[in-house]
């Protein structure tokens, strides 16, 4: 018999269906369509409680939202007569294409290992949609009556993950509609070895036994003692630059420019370019266990001699398979220093120079290896700073008890690393939307400062709930009234007004955030907020930020480096470069799935050059950030539960094994990177098709 769904629950984002160990899923609040399929009165604001949700649209629509045991009640009411239909939709984990299988009424196929040769992988009309693992767990979605369902593989796009939509005619006579949702949880098998890895797949890296393990300590050492890197300074840095190109020694890094070009310099006054790994600690590689032991043929008690592999504080609910792996080849439980030594040695051998983001200091590796390091601004979530819903990762200035909890953390935090010399500088945050908040802050409730402030703005602006409503188009009774109200935003005023309070609300951000940082540390650098691509093309966000920092860092992930759009961002900020998070995946050889993949490890680093040389070419990108140095967790990183990221991101796997071929290619351009930035060598090009940049028209 199904089992009903584990819980149905409204959030901000939509109906979130947690399912066990099959994972979550959240479905969208519905969309409303017109007759040519163009997206009407889009949603204004939506009230979640529990098992209710209210959601407002322009033009007065409203959808009200009542779950119950495996169903799932949609009541619309004032809709607009142009309104012909309303969507609904839920992205599926790429996980699934290790295994799993879909089902369309009466169609039905495995998930695909790889991107297919057309994204949508069907479309028809159906009331029966389901999906299923590799374990034989499912989950069904009964539709209403006429509903058109389409399921795509969003790799089309360069983004690992499946979705899938369901589209229903609407008539006023037909304003209740429901979905029925339930799973069968039941079914169980092993899909993972005693190593972390894949069962059903085969690839040259895996770990076979126990013994290999063993005799890999004694191959390690023979490999790394073949490496032969250049001569660099204590840090990384060019030796004899402080003279050559004029530089500074102020016994800290810093950005000096000369010309046209920009140089990070590192503490002895000699070039440095930042050649980071995020993710230096054993952090993706634990993996959720709880609810799904059955899947592992091997699992530990966490009192044994595995019991470091367990992360701590967690109720040994996330185990890393890595680090069980590194107990049976070194025979000693894990400690972060230990480990962060032992790294340092390898990492110097292939070129790279300093930890990057994700990564806590070690408490001694860094100093005995003069190996530099970078940080993360004590304002995370976790760390007391609520975010605002809806932007991600966005917290409100305007708030003064967050103001005043960022202000402690700085206060209690920054004073103990300010005279640090390995210490490169802080990122803010990692990835925040503010490309959002235009739509986020109209939307919010009345609670969130922001909302009064801007409800503030409009009144001192216009004066009069008559003028306003005139500029709007709208018939709000007072600005009282707007508060807790979502606010329809379509009018060229609207936007406009929406826009200027944004950019306002980005100063005051960065403005407190460098003022505050300033007044703890006076040498370290202030290295951005780590923007995705989405935000960053927006020039007013930039220009809005970049008068208080040091360095604008973008999470570029791409194929082909568009060197075109990096100047652009150059010019328009006038900062130096950190491209803080990029990596690409081989799901054929490597056992994993997903990522910006490629044909195989040797593409991987042939990737890594070409982004490298390209990049670094340009006279003001001053360093990178490689993501990660282990391989994610083959039943997913940890912090995301059954639907976790299990790419294959690392330099090594779960056995430690250093991907090899990778490396090699790797190494040609770190071993190379000050010659390109004297120009003593033309930057590596790489003439694959994927990463050929199409140049914009004139």
């Amino acid at each position: 018999m199904p089992l009903p769904a584990t819980e149905l629950k409204t959030t901000s984002a939509g109906i979130e269906i947690s399912a066990g160990s099959l994972g979550s899923f959240v479905l969208t609040f519905p969309e409303f369509r017109d007759a040519s399929s163009n997206v009407i009165h889009k949603q204004t604001q939506a009230k979640a409680t529990g098992n209710t949700a209210t959601v407002d649209y322009e033009g007065g629509a409203q959808c009200a939202v009542l779950l119950g045991q495996d169903e799932i009640t949609l009541t619309f009411t004032q809709v607009p007569a142009d309104v012909t239909s309303w969507k609904v939709s839920t992205l599926i984990d790429i996980g699934f294409a290790k295994g799993g299988s879909w089902k369309i009424d009466e169609m039905e196929s495995p998930f695909p290992a790889e991107k297919p040769a057309a994204p949508h992988i069907a479309s028809l009309s159906a009331t029966k949609f389901a999906v299923k693992n590799a374990q034989g767990q499912s989950l069904t979605v009964i539709t209403p009556d006429y509903a058109f369902q389409q399921l795509t593989d969003n790799r089309e796009w360069n983004w690992p993950i499946f979705q899938w939509q369901c589209i229903v005619p609407f008539s006023a006579d037909k304003a209740t509609a429901k979905l029925k949702v339930t799973t069968n949880l039941a079914a169980s098998a092993k899909l993972v070895d005693a190593f972390g890895q894949s069962i059903k797949d085969t690839f040259p890296n895996k770990l076979l036994n126990e013994t290999d393990l063993q005799s890999d300590v004694a191959a390690d050492e023979a490999y790394y003692a073949s490496l032969k890197p250049p001569v660099f300074d204590r840090f990384g840095g060019l030796p004899g630059s402080i003279e050559k190109l004029g530089l500074q020694k102020t016994g800290f890094f810093h950005v000096e420019k000369h010309g046209s070009k920009t140089w990070l310099v590192d503490p002895d006054g000699n070039a440095f370019f930042h050649l980071g790994i995020c993710g230096f600690a054993p952090s993706d590689d634990y993996t959720y266990i709880k609810g799904r032991e059955s899947i592992y043929e091997w699992l530990p008690s966490p009192q044994s001699e595995y019991a470091t592999a367990f992360r701590p504080g967690d109720d040994n609910a996330h185990f890393s398979f890595y680090l069980a792996n590194t107990i049976r080849k070194f025979g000693t439980p894990y400690d972060l220093d230990t480990h962060s030594s032992r790294m340092i040695s390898r990492v110097r051998k292939w070129g790279f120079n300093s930890i990057g983001a994700f990564s806590p200091k070690p408490p001694t590796a860094c100093e005995k290896a003069s190996f530099p390091y970078v940080a993360h601004l004590p304002i995370n979530e976790w760390e007391g700073v609520p975010r605002i819903p809806g932007a991600h990762e966005v917290w409100d200035p305007f708030d003064t008890a967050t103001s005043g909890k960022i202000a402690e953390n700085l206060a209690r935090e920054l004073p103990k690393h300010a005279s640090d010399p390995l210490l490169i500088g802080y990122f803010i945050v990692n990835e925040p939307r503010y490309d959002e908040l235009a739509r986020v802050i109209p939307s919010l409730p009345g609670k969130h400062a922001c909302k009064q402030q801007f409800i503030n703005s409009l009144k001192l602006k216009y004066g009069t709930i008559n003028a306003y409503n005139l500029a709007w188009k709208s018939e709000s009774p007072s600005f009282e009234s707007l508060v807790d109200a979502g606010l329809a935003v379509t009018t060229a005023a609207a936007r406009a007004d929406v826009q200027s309070f944004v950019l306002q609300f980005l100063d005051l951000t960065f403005s407190q955030v460098h003022d505050l940082f300033r007044k703890h540390d006076s040498n370290h650098l202030l290295l951005g907020a780590r923007l995705q691509p989405i935000t960053i093309q927006d020039e007013l966000i930039c220009t809005t930020m970049a008068p208080y920092l040091d360095v604008m860092s973008y999470n570029y992930y791409t194929y082909g480096v568009d060197t075109a759009a990096l100047r652009r961002i150059h010019e328009i900020t006038g900062k130096p470069m950190i491209l803080s998070e990029f990596f690409w995946s081989s799901p054929r050889d490597s056992g994993l799935i997903g990522g910006r993949a490629v044909s195989s490890q040797r593409e991987r680093g042939l990737a890594y050059r070409n982004y490298l040389d390209q990049s670094a070419s340009l006279g003001f990108v001053i360093g990178i950030e490689w993501f990660t140095l282990i391989d994610q967790a083959t039943t997913g990183r940890w912090f995301s539960k059954y639907n976790g990221e299990s790419y294959n991101t690392g330099l090594f796997s779960v056995a430690d094994r250093p991907w090899k071929d990778m490396l090699e290619e790797m190494m040609k351009a770190n071993y190379g990177i000050y010659d390109l930035l004297l120009g003593q060598r033309q930057p590596f090009k790489w003439d694959d098709p994927q990463f050929k940049v199409e140049k914009p028209s004139p």
